[in-house]
């Protein structure tokens, strides 16, 4: 007989795949790629394997536990509901199940085998549940309208009979609203003999309405009836039709697959069965299980009613009693609870209501020992609630807050009762209610309510515009500043909206972002025009974070909003200046090529010329070498101009031997001073695809910065060298260092480390310059300078264009 692993295994891409395509039509999966849909899912596999052939959890259950953890922890940050994790396990359970679904007993695996599978992913939704917060408002909702359908049937549930047919009739449209609740496809009840030790069906529904009714069943052991009836708990068969016929005896079996049972239990004896079942093999969530919990104990309620019906003399009495019971019940949960009887002034309380007031379980008490273990400030408040509770004719509605002070231990405590009369002819004759300790829930709202305070102090004190709101985004609170700048008050602010205080262009690119905001619970950031008490509109940053509570929800949101009306008026001020200033370089620098162009060839010119004396000759020498100069200026300007307005410089890229172009800059730039010492060195490959000419403006402006700045007699170092990927050019001086301040500004335009050795021949573009050529070929440049080593300039050119 083959094993789940064997199955896992197997169709392990086969279940993948399957399983991106059914979670990807889950609502929060919108958008997702696979990856992020299946995430720890294959891995999760892995574990279900393990577990299978160990035939226990065994060391898997570690590895399982992380991998849920992993899981859940991306779906929250994706905003999954508890709902959409808990389906993703159920389809997980849908889909290995398949694999052998339709296949012959002995090509399953064992029922034992498939339990474990599924005791597994209920494990693991269980987890889940954990983590999120129990039911959400929509199942409570679903809930609530559930058993008010079932409380609209129950009048007919409880005429009095105790025939089987007409108990048939009277509680099959009880089980058939269950079964349509759990999303079932069929039903089946069952009741205990008055012996408890046998049980006989009495109603089924679904496709178990035609499942004839056979003699009583055996509550054995080994029976899945047996098997609900001595647990707690709701019991799941995964698949009834692979499981022995003795787990299945006395079921519908062969037209139901996964199986949900539940034991009757009223009043801590069996009462019946009930089981609801699917035409398909997978798992009950998690919030189908309390559902199904809910309802089938608000259907014992009802069917013990039933039964009792025609033993009890007072029926209309009993019903009215069970319904406040049962509604107390739903409100209070296991608190302290009380009976009072105005007709004969007998006083009930059970252990932990004479526990909150400080007395042990077997004092005797009276309505005079209640009000003698309150406060004597709530003492008489609550007394004339009691007898308002108590008029005849009225409500009989008690709902209040008091403190205790315990009877014999002296401690105060908060304490809430709720409680209801029932009234016979108008006369008050039963006053019953719960008790519940609230001191830890009134400390906690003491602690916010000075919270509160706090923040509401120190939000009007700063100069900012403060407001918070709701997790839904309806802005609840403004401090005065806010009130002051727009001048409204601020209960007219909160009345009115602060969408009415924006710009008309700014309200649909706000609101879209807050909108964002809200939906994803990231921070909100908005540069937007506020209106102000005189009219007019201003720049406002404003900003807001979410609060949350313990479990990640979001409570509140509080933001922050700043007038910025000044700074980006500066800011535009300063872009103004800055783009006049480029612009005005650009047409100067441009405008002047030309007449040094023409000072440049007529000085040459007349160097040419013959009839010049000595001195003339020097003097159109030094013209040649002025002009020269500020045509260098002139390009670097143009160059510079070119980098700021216009994107970066633009480069040609060629096929180019890196090392004999250097190497050829450097025999120019050594003629130009024959007096100095220019070392080159050159190592590696050093072919590529660069910009000659732009790189030999770089090569130039960094040796001849090295050689204006080192002494005289020290030499300058050059080396390239060519590594995989790039080349690299190191130009080193001795000399001074640079000052550690001027570091990060030294490729700032305008910027010169020292005036050494350049006075009157920069305008300090010439590093700017270099640095944009290099990374115009996706390069970059680094700079070390210090006292012991001297200074380095290291240029990192990749071979070719960047990406290519």
């Amino acid at each position: 007989m083959p094993s789940v692993a064997d199955f896992i295994e197997e169709h392990r891409a086969h279940l993948v795949q399957r399983y991106a395509e059914e979670v990807a039509k889950l609502d929060s999966a919108r958008g997702l790629s696979v990856y992020e849909l299946t995430n720890t899912f294959p891995e999760y596999l892995d574990t279900l394997s393990a577990s299978s052939r160990r035939g226990d959890r065994g060391d898997t259950a570690r590895t399982k536990r992380r991998l849920e953890e992993t899981h859940l922890s991306l779906r929250l940050r994706l905003g999954y509901k508890q709902e959409e994790v808990t389906t993703e396990y159920a389809i997980m359970g849908r889909l290995i199940a398949g694999l052998w679904s339709g296949l012959s007993r002995e090509q399953q695996p064992s029922p034992e085998d498939t339990a474990l599978l599924f005791a597994e992913l209920q494990e693991a939704m269980d987890f889940a549940i954990a983590l999120f917060s129990g039911y959400t408002l929509e199942d409570r909702q679903r809930e609530k309208r559930t058993l008010r359908r079932l409380d609209a049937l129950s009048p007919k549930a409880l005429e009095p009979s105790r025939e089987p047919a007409a108990l048939r009739r009277q509680l099959t449209p009880l089980v058939e609203v269950i079964q349509e609740a759990i999303g079932a496809s069929g039903a089946e009840l069952y009741l205990a003999d008055a012996s408890g030790e046998r049980l006989f069906a009495i109603t089924a529904t679904g496709s178990c309405e035609s499942h004839p009714f056979s003699a009583p069943v055996a509550l054995s052991p080994a029976s899945f009836l047996g098997q609900v009836a001595e647990s707690e708990e709701p019991l799941h068969l995964p698949d009834a039709a692979s499981a022995l016929k003795e787990t299945t005896e006395g079921l519908c079996s062969s037209r139901l697959r996964s199986l949900l049972g539940l034991r009757l239990w009223p009043h801590g004896k069996l009462l019946g069965v009930l089981y609801v079942g699917l035409a398909e093999v997978r798992s009950f969530e998690p919030q189908a299980r309390r559902y199904f919990e809910t309802l089938v104990e608000y259907l014992s309620g009802i069917i013990d009613r039933t039964l009792l019906f025609g033993q009890l003399h007072d029926a209309n009495t009993q019903l009215r009693e069970s319904e406040d019971r049962l509604r107390l019940a739903v409100i209070a949960g296991q608190l302290g609870t009380w009976d009072f009887r105005p007709v004969t002034g007998v006083l009930h309380w059970d252990e932990r209501c004479k526990a909150l007031f400080g007395l042990p379980p077997e004092a005797e008490v009276t309505y005079e020992t209640f009000l003698a273990g309150l406060h004597p400030e709530d003492r008489s408040r609550v007394d004339a609630a009691v007898q308002q509770a108590l008029e005849p004719h009225g409500r009989g509605e008690f709902d209040i807050e008091y403190r205790v002070v315990g009877l014999r231990d002296g401690q105060e405590r908060w304490a809430r009762s709720i409680g209801r009369t029932h009234f016979e002819e108008g006369r008050a004759v039963r006053f019953i209610g719960t008790v519940q300790d609230i001191s830890a829930l009134k400390q906690a709202q003491e602690s916010l309510e000075l919270s509160e305070r706090q923040f509401r102090t120190l939000a009007d004190s700063i100069p900012q515009i403060v407001w918070a709101a709701r997790p839904n985004g309806q802005v609840d609170y403004a401090n005065q500043r806010f009130a002051e700048y727009v001048g409204k008050s601020v209960e007219a602010l909160l009345r009115d909206g602060w969408e009415k205080l924006l710009h008309p262009d700014n309200l649909p690119l706000v609101l879209e972002a807050w909108r964002r905001s809200i939906a994803t619970g990231e921070p909100y950031q908005v540069e937007q025009h506020l209106r102000h008490a005189e009219g007019t509109y201003r720049w406002h940053l404003t900003r807001a974070v979410p609060v949350r509570d313990e479990q990640g929800r979001i409570i509140r949101w509080v933001g922050t909003s700043t007038d910025i009306d000044e700074l980006k008026r500066s800011e535009a001020e300063l872009r103004r200046t800055a783009s006049f200033e480029q612009q005005l370089i650009g047409i100067v620098s441009h405008d002047l090529r030309n007449p040094l162009n023409a000072i440049t060839l007529s000085a040459h010119a007349l160097l040419r010329g013959e009839e010049l004396t000595a001195r003339q000759a020097k003097s159109v020498a030094r013209l040649v070498s002025s002009a020269e100069r500020a045509t260098r200026m002139t390009r670097d300007l143009l160059d510079f101009t070119q980098a700021r307005l216009g994107g970066g410089i633009p480069i040609e890229r060629k096929p180019l031997d890196f090392q004999a172009a250097v190497r050829q800059v450097l025999e120019e730039v050594q003629a130009a001073h024959p007096e100095r010492l220019i070392a080159f060195d050159g190592r590696g490959d050093p072919r590529g695809s660069w910009d000659a000419d732009r790189l030999a403006q770089v090569v130039t402006n960094l040796v001849n910065n090295a050689l204006a700045y080192s002494p005289p007699e020290t030499p300058v170092r050059v080396e390239t060298r060519g590594e995989e990927r790039e080349v690299l050019l190191c130009v080193h001086n001795q000399g001074p260092p640079i000052p550690s301040d001027m570091l990060p500004l030294l490729f700032e335009p305008m910027r010169r480390g020292t005036e050494q050795g350049s006075a009157g021949r920069s305008i300090g573009l010439g590093l700017f310059i270099v640095d944009s050529i290099v990374r115009a070929h996706g390069g970059r440049i680094e700079v070390r300078s210090d006292e012991a080593t001297g200074t380095t300039f290291t240029v990192h050119l990749p071979r070719g264009a960047p990406g290519g």
